[in-house]
């Protein structure tokens, strides 16, 4: 893999120490620009539009997927039960972690399942491509409307946040952006080709929306940043890597107990146990003023989160393309069932493996 392969693939992860990086030694640029204003929206705001709009835009059919039994058991694990390790979270680190962070951590949890890395994953892994983005599309549609209660609940002992007010706020930085984009890849053939042909550059696009969001958001919280507790901060990375675990080994037995076929066995695992990045600015986006203000420290633990995700599932992908891991996928369907538990304790015993790394 050439230096520019790598630095593609590993775009986002570069951008966000830098962004943040730059955001904590010289913050003065991203509290100007955060400052500007187009009517009610700003800068944060635009730039979740812009990535629904080429989140639409860039996704593919999703017809020839009916897999019902498998898509229902994803929605529920999305959006009904990964979501409740935010209470325990709250719960069990108030009076020892700052607050705040443990906001950003909770709200990481209550997004839908991610919208591109996942489904990179699961393609590597040799999964069912068209149910990860089927799951992808139709949880990111719900977690619009599951997403106002769940954060109004994480928020409640500090500020009310009204769900509908949110649930509005939602619609137009999310939903509608979406449906646009994937109108307009319905619409015009041109459109839908030059999707499918600069899909990894309409990708980075998306990537640098986030990275300014984050280089605004930490810039503005700058201070309260610099001046969090490391121990807070080193908590904060053990939630990170703790919760994907959790989601991890949830997905397994969940999946396994469904008996599965192979192909939506791992899709379930991989994508019931990634959250979005992406939604988790949207939401930061559309909090009322005087809970954004903290954006910008709730967003460390997301983005740890996040890149704890990325780095333990890439590894675990390229594993997974060993003969003894793919070769089970290879065969018939109906017999890959055995083979679901030792699959199992192979993902599980790397987990262990890294995690105790």
């Amino acid at each position: 893999m050439s230096l520019k392969d790598k630095l593609i693939k590993n775009f986002l992860i570069i951008g966000l120490l830098c962004v943040i990086t730059f955001g904590l030694v010289c913050p003065d640029p991203g509290v100007q620009v955060n400052s500007i204003k187009f009517g009610t929206y700003g800068i944060p705001q635009i730039a979740v539009v812009v990535i629904f709009i080429v989140s639409g835009l860039c996704l593919e059919s999703v017809s020839d997927c009916m897999q019902p039994k498998a898509l229902a058991l994803g929605v529920i694990l999305v959006l009904g039960v990964t979501p409740l390790i935010a209470w325990p979270i709250l719960h069990f680190g108030a009076g020892r972690v700052d607050p705040t962070l443990l906001q950003g951590m909770a709200l990481f949890c209550v997004v839908p399942t991610t919208l591109s890395s996942g489904v990179t994953m699961v393609t590597q892994a040799k999964g069912n491509v068209s149910l990860a983005v089927l799951l992808t599309t139709v949880t990111n549609l719900l977690g619009v409307f599951t997403m106002p209660i769940s954060v109004s609940k994480i928020f409640a002992a500090s500020v009310h946040i009204p769900p509908m007010d949110m649930l509005f706020e939602l619609i137009w930085l999310t939903l509608v952006p979406l449906v646009i984009g994937m109108s307009m890849r319905k619409t015009s053939a041109k459109l839908k080709q030059i999707a499918k042909d600069h899909k990894k550059a309409l990708g980075l696009s998306q990537n640098t929306c986030i990275l300014c969001v984050v280089w605004l958001m930490t810039s503005s919280a700058q201070d309260k940043i610099v001046h969090s507790a490391p121990k807070d901060l080193y908590a904060c990375m053990f939630l990170a890597a703790s919760v994907h675990l959790v989601y991890r080994v949830v997905g397994y037995v969940v999946a396994t107990a469904a008996q599965l076929p192979g192909r939506e066995w791992v899709t379930i695992v991989l994508m019931c146990s990634q959250k979005s990045l992406p939604v988790c600015v949207s939401v930061l986006s559309a909090l009322p003023e005087s809970v954004r203000v903290h954006a910008g420290v709730m967003i460390v633990p997301c983005i740890m989160a996040h890149a704890a995700q990325l780095i333990i599932d890439s590894i675990l992908a390229v594993r997974w393309e060993q003969p003894d891991l793919v070769e089970p996928l290879k065969g018939p369907l109906l017999r890959a069932e055995p083979s679901h538990v030792a699959w199992g304790v192979r993902l599980i015993s790397s987990q262990v493996s890294l995690g105790s790394a």
